[in-house]
């Protein structure tokens, strides 16, 4: 077999492919490469349109429409507002009205109201009121049949001839709109007359509905202001929605009015764009790049090979080369050069080294720096545990407003740990983490707050210990956002031997219902479980600054404080002076003894100290404080004692004088001269049931801008937080007399002199004391006075009034009475007397 000779060539072929080798597909990595940069910036773009324009484009339909539908649902309530207006303005000018006024008469006025009730359709009640020469100061809801003070101020306002809006109220749990047109007869300028529509705000509801109530949910909301405080209340509603980040809403009925839409899911799905197309398209011209690239890329391989394979022969055969690609022709000439040198060292060249990559330094990644947090699953909360003996838990401490009874007894350590365990648990349940925890100065109170806490931080709560302060520093502490709720060791008034507890949850403070679910949770031992935190803050500088900065003092003012040894010995003093009041101190050292006085300041005697000191000490006035200080007594530069009702009047006239339609809430036991004052200057009197708690509440739910209880407890919700601060109550006061320039003897001589009684006190047993007050109610006879049952029982006549209701705070009824003259004083207190005999023969009345 013949085999051919290898020439010199192929050795030097052999010996070069010896010393090189591929790294890698250059080809192919540039052909990745250019795939990227066709491929990146297009799906950048797909992504552009996907995730941005489109989604922008269907948020800013969405925000469009939702603003078109408020502003037409806003359109139709105004049509419908202009109908009714526009209708009482044709009634008012009818000669039907003009007639009826005209006579006076009230079957006339009658007949003329059925007659316009049935151009009303909509409208519940209509009336023509006739008002002649009538002042707005005596318009009263009994003579007029009027429902509340809005329609009473509408009647004024309209009589004197302001602009009105209609106003919306619930009564007996129905939202109705009352509007008022004044009737004026064109030749009897006395004959005047006011029409009062109401409508049922059911009207609204069904205007709301017209325009598909499936798109979303449409609110009629009014607004309250008054200072710094604003209410809104919903009188009308349809639909529901969903959407809350596309509500939209536009302003009515001269802005008290607004309508708030909220799109529904369904409006949300109209107007969602359907990417699929989108995405088709670009998956699509994705694979068309990819397949092109990959068909270009073996195109490239194709040609390359045939070049290589051109310069391979035309070398060998010395023939002449054609290539395509003219980067390789140096290639192929040196090739060729090589091949007739016929040169054995074409493998002598050296491969290049790779260059080594330099590492970078790794920078360590920090530690996630934080709290972290877990929420409590069903298996986390604890099994519900044995039930505590029924003695240890006696109803009777859970009172109407707060938790109080006797240390050792009935408050103890065991008792205050199993409170904080339970409020703990309800209150995580209403996303409340942490709580602010403070005591007063009695000797049981450390320990029981200790114990409070204990459980709390049991419960996985976290607590904030603000220390021994007054209660209106732990109130002031849950004004802020990330502490809502707290608690008060405190007993405030009672003897030492007491203690108890004082609860705000979320902002409102826990009372009847609500205490009586807390002593449920405490029996039934269900508890959550956790490992809360506690932190140590001092409130009291804060408080301290945010009065200094509300209150300002025009001229310096000598005040005496008695604080009964009561919490409030330490920052009341230091609020006064921060002022720039000089402070004579009286029983303010802390101690929880009280060995100078019961801390209660509603017992004359309990003042006898405040007044002799004022008088030696030439004071501008004296005050007097609780145990935990939310609650005052004011004695003037004479020694007399203000009552507070008296005192409440002087506050009273400050706050509305400013703020005209303000409401006042004050409780069953102050003077109805009160609400005369408050009336005469603009505001709108509001009676309610005593107690911190309750007063609070309605306060809050009414946005009134001051309230006040005959016990001592003030509410100022202009520039204040609307709970109850004497603290903060005394520097109201000296800021109005320092203002004046007036003393608090000829400020108080513009209001009306009654003959009145203190707090009368008659000892009874918790079980008795509500029977009592309830066969009061029933069987007494008090003849033509006037029975109110919203707090006890308390009968108003022509020259004066009486009161006998339950304390919620201690055993025993409360009277209290008031008369023009010491006569009808003694008459009103005789009938209190006989009354009493007949429902409870074996109690002795003490009045």
């Amino acid at each position: 077999m013949l085999k051919r000779k290898k020439n010199k060539n192929e050795d030097a072929g052999a010996e070069v492919s010896q010393g090189i080798s591929a790294e890698g597909n250059l080809i192919h990595r540039h052909w990745l490469i250019a795939l990227l940069a066709i491929a990146l910036p297009l799906l950048a773009c797909f992504a552009y349109l996907l995730l941005l324009r489109d989604a922008g484009l269907q948020e800013q339909q969405i925000v469009r429409t939702a603003r078109s539908h408020a502003a037409q649902q806003a359109a139709n309530i105004e049509s419908l507002l202009l109908q009714y207006r526009e209708r009482l303005s044709a009634a008012a000018t009818s000669p039907l009205a003009l007639s009826a006024i005209a006579s006076g008469k009230p079957q006339d006025l009658a007949l003329v109201e059925k007659a316009m009730l049935d151009y009303f359709p909509g409208v519940t009640s209509l009336r023509l009121i006739a008002l002649g020469k009538l002042g707005t100061a005596t318009v009263e809801n009994s003579e007029m049949g009027l429902r509340n003070n809005i329609e009473v101020d509408l009647l004024r306002r309209t009589n004197q001839g302001s602009p009105t809006q209609p106003e919306s109220y619930e009564f007996s749990g129905q939202w109705l709109t009352s509007l008022a047109q004044a009737v004026q007869h064109p030749r009897q300028p006395d004959k005047r007359a006011v029409i009062l529509a109401t409508l049922d705000n059911r009207v609204f509801n069904t205007s709301l509905s017209a325009m598909g109530a499936e798109l979303g949910r449409s609110e009629l909301l009014q607004f309250y202001r008054s200072g710094n405080f604003t209410r809104e209340d919903i009188i009308a509603a349809a639909g529901s929605g969903a959407a809350e980040d596309y509500r939209a809403e536009t302003s009515l009925n001269g802005g008290k009015w607004q309508l708030r839409f909220t799109p529904s899911a369904q409006m949300l799905s109209l107007y969602r764009v359907d990417n699929m197309p989108l995405i088709i398209v670009a998956v699509s011209m994705l694979v068309i790049v990819i397949v092109a690239m990959s068909v270009l890329l073996l195109s490239i391989r194709r040609t390359l090979s045939a070049e290589v394979e051109r310069i391979t022969s035309g070398a060998e055969r010395k023939s002449t080369m054609s290539l395509t690609i003219p980067q390789l022709l140096p290639l192929a000439r040196e090739y060729r050069r090589a091949t007739l040198r016929n040169t054995s060292a074409l493998g002598g060249g050296k491969r290049s080294g790779r260059v080594a990559a330099v590492a970078r330094e790794a920078k360590p990644v920090p530690d996630d720096i934080g709290i972290e947090t877990e929420e409590l699953a069903e298996e986390d909360v604890a099994p519900a545990i044995a039930a505590p003996e029924s003695s240890s838990l006696p109803p009777d401490v859970f009172r109407a407003y707060d938790i109080r009874g006797l240390v050792e007894s009935e408050i103890t350590e065991e008792f205050s740990t199993l409170l904080g365990r339970a409020l703990g648990s309800i209150a995580g349940e209403e996303e409340q983490q942490a709580l602010v925890v403070g005591c007063d100065g009695r000797n049981s109170s450390p320990a029981l707050k200790n114990a409070l806490v204990k459980g709390l931080l049991d419960s996985g709560r976290d607590v904030v210990d603000i220390g021994l302060v007054p209660t209106p520093l732990m109130y002031f502490a849950t004004t802020k956002p990330n502490t809502r709720s707290g608690v008060m060791v405190t007993a405030s008034h009672n003897p030492s031997d007491y203690n108890g507890f004082k609860i705000t949850l979320k902002g409102k403070p826990l009372s009847g219902e609500g205490l009586q679910m807390l002593r449920e949770r405490m029996q039934e031992g269900k508890f959550s479980e956790g490992a809360g935190r506690l932190a140590k803050q001092d409130i009291k500088s804060s408080y301290l600054d945010a009065i200094i900065s509300d209150i300002a003092i025009t001229s310096p003012l000598r005040v005496v404080i008695d604080a009964g040894n009561g919490a409030a010995g330490d920052i009341a003093p230091r609020v006064l002076e921060g002022l720039g009041c000089e402070v004579i101190r009286l029983y303010c050292d802390i101690d929880g003894n009280f060995p100078n006085h019961h801390p209660d300041p509603a017992v004359d005697e309990n003042l006898k100290d405040l007044s002799a000191k004022v008088l030696e000490e030439g004071a501008d006035f004296g005050v007097a404080y609780d145990g935990d200080g939310d609650r005052l007594s004011v004695v003037t530069s004479s020694g007399d004692i203000v009552r507070n009702d008296l005192l409440l009047m002087l506050f009273a006239e400050d706050v509305v004088s400013r703020n005209p339609g303000a409401d006042v809430v004050f409780d069953v036991k102050c003077s109805r001269h009160l609400t005369q004052l408050v009336s005469k200057h603009g505001g709108r009197p509001i009676l309610w049931k005593t107690g911190h708690a309750f007063m609070r509440e309605k306060v809050m739910q009414t946005g009134a801008l001051l309230g006040g209880e005959f016990s001592g407890h003030i509410y100022f919700g202009e520039r204040w937080y609307g709970f109850d601060d004497a603290i903060y109550a005394t520097a109201r006061l000296a800021e109005i007399l320092s203002g004046t320039g007036l003393d608090m003897i000829t400020l108080l001589e513009e209001y009306p002199v009654t003959e009145n009684t203190p707090e009368i006190k008659i000892p009874v047993s918790d079980e008795e004391k509500f029977d009592i007050v309830t066969r009061l109610a029933e069987k007494g006879g008090f003849g033509s006075g006037k029975l109110t049952t919203i707090d006890g029982v308390r009968v108003d006549f022509n020259d004066g009034w009486g009161l006998l209701r339950a304390s919620n705070t201690t055993p025993a009824l409360t009277a209290r009475f008031e008369a023009h003259d010491a006569d009808a004083l003694e008459r009103i207190k005789q009938q209190f007397r006989d009354q009493l005999s007949e429902v409870a023969p074996e109690l002795d009345a003490g009045f």
